[in-house]
């Protein structure tokens, strides 16, 4: 799977193409996360209506697991559309994600995304939390 970045005003759209596996998207995920941040965009649309193949349950939950730990290492957690239909796309991996404070939602056409992440602040910033004396 490979992903075309395209920074817009106020997003970073990210159109990804080609044959699903987890590893391709967790790598593709990663990149686009990266950019997205040295940008300081704090909202990525990610369409997915290209791209082909399925994932486990595991490998679905297991990736929005990942991409959400991701960005709470890096300190940033952008909002998140995610636009694409089954098998690609099934909502397990965005819910492991928003469960781990990732704003990020599923849509079925680009325009109600981006309707979406318009409404949503521009970043979120992370909890704080006290340091424990040693």
């Amino acid at each position: 799977m490979d992903m075309i970045l395209e920074p817009r005003d106020g997003f970073l759209l990210a159109i990804a193409v080609g044959r699903l596996s987890f590893d391709s998207a967790l790598e593709s995920g990663r990149h686009m996360l990266d950019l997205a941040a040295g940008l300081g965009l704090g909202k990525i649309l990610v369409d997915c209506l290209a791209v082909e193949g399925d994932l486990s349950a595991d490998e679905r939950f297991e990736l929005g697991k990942n991409i959400a730990e991701y960005c709470q290492l890096r300190m940033r957690v952008p909002a998140i559309a995610l636009v694409g239909k089954p098998p690609v796309v099934t909502g397990l991996g965005a819910r492991a994600a928003s469960n781990r404070g990732m704003p990020v939602e599923v849509f079925y056409d680009r325009e109600r995304g981006l309707d979406w992440l318009r409404s949503q602040p521009v970043d979120v910033a992370l909890p704080s939390f006290p340091r424990l004396r040693e």
